[in-house]
């Protein structure tokens, strides 16, 4: 359903209860299409200032104005339900900006208009695609959330293809994380394809819901008959001779067979590879010691139970709050203090109303996540630039990341109530957004309790019922859940990938320094595409989901002028991928992740991000538009050469 197509009339009951609980300045902005009138924008209209993560639903306006614009909401809504079209269904690009600057309270730069028009289905429909070559074929490995996106386009663009995916399910990530408090820390509704939405049922839904969430796109785009199950890449190779790669594969009973493709989307993903300290004794242990994502799916037995949390982590945070109540006695281990921010809708359900309203008035839902998708992107991103005439002594890197220095930690003392010892261990020395933001579940509150020991430093020892940390105590242990985290840096491990002329590009990223232009393509791999590579990571915020359908927008961009132009491979010229890198590496030079004290996980060893993306949304949008074939080597097709053996 588009947005100006019209459903059944719907109970007016219903729709009065659904609009009760809508957030007014979405239900603003809905109300100048509908009406066609502007002063639903102006005036005593205009919300106040979104701050933060919170969606301001009141608009901080007064409950007179409010009703009003429910009220002017429900009337105009019946109309469209009884089959009035939109007054206004393609608004210039000038007062779509005015609309989103008014309902945020914050100007938006001109250049984010095809952002907007984009999210809100604007933006004309692209025209179809070149057919693909007779026999030409795609192989996708992993059935995650990035395998499924690329399916979907390649579906779309009529582009064969096969899913090798090593576990029994699809989902990846969330297949794999089934801890206690598992959750995505994006709203739902941004944490959501474009094309693909979904009635949410929590405003950030819990891992269980966006497994079911991706396995109701694969089913919808009909994905399921395509993915290999129990499927392993051990190595992918180039084959000069025909242009084409060839897939050596094992299945879970340790049958090998090679496959055959002209292109292979890499959907592999970081977070994949657990990491667990290599601590002495740790073979003895008496008890359960598990990884947050080896979480049994039956759970634990915790109950009255010594319990060792080790790492403080997105994870951790959520195992804690979730587990503290049934727990004989929780020790948490910290090695590092982490920023943590207020979380308003904190496992707030969605309104049954309120979901039905999402589902039924695709306005109101394109609206509602682009408002989002401000607050969780590039709003954040001046706060991480390093200003070198600042002096925050290491503990800031701007003025206005010094003012979220002292939001948060007011936040963090409120907390923490009567327990301001805890204070020095929690609050930390670097300056915020230096590690990953963390959204606070209840995990400060959780370290106030009586039962809760919060320890700083790390577990060196382990013995048969207990642990000792580094501050040389022994702690009773009878289970260990461990949160420390992903390998995230040694990206396609431990697949093996051989390109041009045998080389390994393992050996080219010397091990954990994997670089790709646009994070997509490496020299000397031809047709090879990752999804999710190298510096894709948007550190400043926004969702996992929006980066890898722009890099999905972009191969599909590539392939249609390989159809149009007769083109067999091609293979991203070097000096194009090495300007990008300079680039990534001299803008991330005067960014957070490179300030002096502060380490994170997208730091490889040698000191260089490899994770994170340091530039805004808005120029990755514009980056990845459109395909320039002068990029790169292109090869064309030979009449006589034999098509690939077809993958799916």
């Amino acid at each position: 359903m588009t947005a100006g197509s019209t459903p059944s009339v719907p109970d007016s009951a219903w729709l009065q209860a659904a609009i009760a609980t809508a957030n007014v300045p979405t239900l603003a902005c809905i109300l100048v299409q509908l009406t066609g009138d502007r002063r639903w924008i102006e005036g005593n209209y205009v919300p106040t200032r979104t701050r933060g993560l919170e969606d301001n639903d009141d608009g901080g306006l007064p409950e007179t104005v409010q009703q009003e614009i429910k009220d002017a909401a429900f009337d105009a809504l019946t109309a469209w339900f009884n089959g009035r079209p939109l007054a206004m269904p393609n608004p210039s690009d000038d007062l779509l900006l005015e609309m989103m600057s008014v309902t945020l309270g914050e100007t938006i730069p001109s250049e984010y208009a095809s952002i907007i028009r984009h999210e809100l289905r604007l933006s004309p429909l692209p025209e179809d695609l070149a057919s693909p070559p007779p026999g030409f074929s795609a192989l996708i490995i992993g059935a995650g959330i990035s395998g499924l996106c690329a399916a979907v386009q390649l579906a779309a663009a009529n582009v064969p293809y096969m899913i090798v995916e090593r576990r029994e399910e699809l989902g990846g990530v969330w297949f794999d994380n089934r801890y206690p408090g598992a959750a995505c820390d994006v709203p739902s509704h941004l944490y959501s394809f474009s094309f693909a939405p979904y009635p949410w049922s929590r405003y950030f839904a819990g891992s269980r819901e966006i497994h079911q969430y991706l396995e109701h796109v694969a089913d919808e785009f009909d994905v399921r008959r395509h993915i290999r199950f129990g499927v392993e890449v051990i190595e992918a190779r180039f084959d000069e001779g025909s242009g084409t790669w060839q897939a050596d594969v094992q299945t879970k009973g340790g049958q090998r067979e090679t496959l055959h493709a002209n292109i292979v989307i890499s959907g592999v993903g970081a977070f994949n590879k657990p990491r667990i300290p290599d601590v002495p004794g740790l073979a003895l242990f008496d008890g359960p010691s598990v990884h947050t994502a080896r979480y049994p799916d039956a759970g634990l037995d915790l109950g009255g139970r010594n319990v060792v949390l080790v790492g403080n982590g997105a994870s951790a945070m959520q195992v804690a709050p979730a587990i503290v109540d049934e727990v004989g006695s929780l020790t948490v281990v910290q090695r590092t203090p982490q920023w943590v921010a207020p979380f308003p809708k904190f496992k707030q359900p969605i309104p049954g109303p309120l979901q039905d309203l999402l589902r039924q008035v695709p306005l109101y839902r394109l609206w509602y996540r682009l408002r989002l998708s401000w607050a969780f992107n590039d709003k954040l991103y001046d706060a991480l630039q390093q200003d070198p005439a600042w002096q925050g002594q290491g503990r800031s890197i701007n003025p206005i990341n010094e003012a979220h220095r002292r939001h948060l930690t007011s936040y963090m003392t409120a907390e923490l109530g009567d327990r301001q010892d805890l204070l020095p261990d929690v609050l930390p020395q670097y300056p915020p957004f230096g590690k990953r933001m963390l959204l606070d579940n209840g995990w400060f509150r959780a370290l106030t309790r009586s039962h809760v020991d919060h320890v700083n430093g790390s577990v060196v020892e382990v013995r048969p019922h207990s642990v000792i940390t580094s501050d040389g105590v022994e702690r009773p242990a009878d289970v260990i859940i461990w949160a420390t985290g992903f390998d995230v840096v040694n990206l396609l491990a431990p697949m093996k990938i051989t390109g041009i002329g045998g080389r390994d590009i393992h050996d080219d990223w010397d091990g954990d320094d994997a670089r790709a232009y646009l994070g997509t393509v490496v020299p000397g791999y031809p047709n090879l595409f990752c999804l999710y590579g190298p510096n894709t990571q948007f550190g400043h915020g926004g969702s996992l989901i929006t980066v890898l359908e722009r890099q999905m927008h972009y191969v599909m961009s590539l392939l249609e002028q390989i159809f149009a132009n007769g083109i067999a491979t091609v293979d991203v010229r070097q000096d194009v991928h090495d300007a990008y890198n300079e680039q990534v590496d001299s803008i991330h030079s005067r960014m957070i992740w490179t300030y002096p004290g502060v380490e994170n996980y997208c730091q490889n060893s040698k000191g260089r991000i490899v994770v994170n993306n340091p530039f805004r949304i808005i120029d990755v949008w514009g980056m990845t538009e459109t395909a320039d074939l002068s990029d790169y080597i292109c090869t064309p097709l030979r009449a006589n050469a034999a098509p690939a053996a077809k993958a799916g």
